[in-house]
């Protein structure tokens, strides 16, 4: 066991940079220096990307919002009809035992 924690201390322990890196890295840095920006486009900094994204985030949010209460209205709309159509049911059933009452009432 301990020849692998000495093993790994060896793996890990600080070793000096080659002498030939930093001279290849310099090398490297100044043949492309508009490579360091990066892949993005100007307008991306300055933050406009930043405006872009509220915007779109802002736009997400009052969809969703008006999606919803659409649904919302959908299902109030359904429910209230259901809710009609048991009421004339009820309605169209106590009107026909009034009239069979009233027919008895009648003939006696």
């Amino acid at each position: 066991m301990e020849d692998l924690e000495q093993q790994l201390k060896n793996a890990l322990a600080r070793k000096d940079a080659p002498d030939w890196l930093e001279a290849k890295v310099l090398a490297a840095a100044a043949r492309e220096p508009e490579r360091r920006r990066g892949w993005r486009p100007s307008w991306m900094f300055g933050g406009r990307l930043r405006w872009v994204s509220a915007v779109l985030a802002g736009a997400v949010v009052i969809g969703g919002v008006t999606w919803q209460q659409h649904e919302r209205a959908v299902r109030e709309r359904a429910a209230g009809e259901d809710a009609k159509a048991r009421l004339e049911l009820a309605l169209r059933i106590t009107s026909t035992k009034l009239r069979k009452i009233e027919q008895r009432l009648n003939l006696e």
